[in-house]
């Protein structure tokens, strides 16, 4: 329970991080996403891996929303659109994801990240809404090179989440698969964690007044 606990506040941390990241660079170029876009949620191809879900399923269990996440969840078996997209939710203000603040890092850095060609020469892997919208917008007063040299990169900030612990930020799966097994481990924690505390503070048991098991029959006299 303490590992997980820490592991998701170190993951918050780099989260941090990334999000000061995407700023920096969208102010350089002049990047943003349209208001209450969320096309890229709607993407069955989204990924991430269980740890980068760490945050999300412990503020989803302080919420008394995880019980009924995971039974819909185990009922698509982890696949298809991210169950936390609701497009309803969209407006002024708004985006159409329910947990924006525990996001994963592909939700963080899309559309303003990218990674480095053959040359070693970093490469915006612009959004096609973005595009379309005739983003970016660079600003005047930075030159291209250092406007690039703020990109952020998906290999370096998945790294930086595999350092954390390689068995749980190595493997990417579906997001409703990462966030289902994330949501059971977490799951299983606090309720070793609830068994634990009951059991330290109780009292000594009493002997039950009937023994837990029958009693073997006697043994017939000759």
């Amino acid at each position: 329970m303490v590992m997980l606990k820490s592991l998701a506040a170190e993951v918050l941390s780099i989260y941090a991080e990334l999000d000061a990241q995407v700023a920096a660079f969208a102010a350089a170029s002049g990047l943003y996403c349209p208001e209450g876009c969320g096309e890229c949620c709607a993407s069955e191809k989204v990924e991430a891996t269980v740890l980068e879900m760490l945050p999300l399923a412990f503020v989803l269990f302080a919420d008394d929303r995880a019980e009924l996440l995971l039974k819909r969840l185990e009922k698509i078996d982890g696949r298809g659109e991210c169950l936390l997209h609701r497009p309803d939710l969209a407006g002024p203000g708004a985006w159409s994801c329910t947990c924006y603040g525990q996001r994963a890092v592909v939700c963080r850095l899309f559309g303003f990240a990218g990674n480095l060609d053959r040359a070693g020469t970093p490469r915006l892997a612009l959004c096609r809404v973005m595009r379309q919208a005739g983003l970016p917008r660079t600003n005047p007063s930075s030159s291209h090179e250092k406007v690039m040299a703020l990109l952020p990169l998906f290999s370096e900030a998945g790294m930086r989440i595999t350092a954390l612990h390689p068995g749980l930020g190595t493997i990417r799966l579906p997001i409703n698969g990462a966030l289902l097994e994330a949501l059971q481990k977490v799951g299983i924690a606090l309720a070793l964690d609830a068994g634990q505390q009951r059991g330290s503070g109780a009292l000594p048991i009493e002997p039950p007044d009937e023994p837990p098991f029958a009693a073997p029959p006697l043994p017939k006299a000759a």
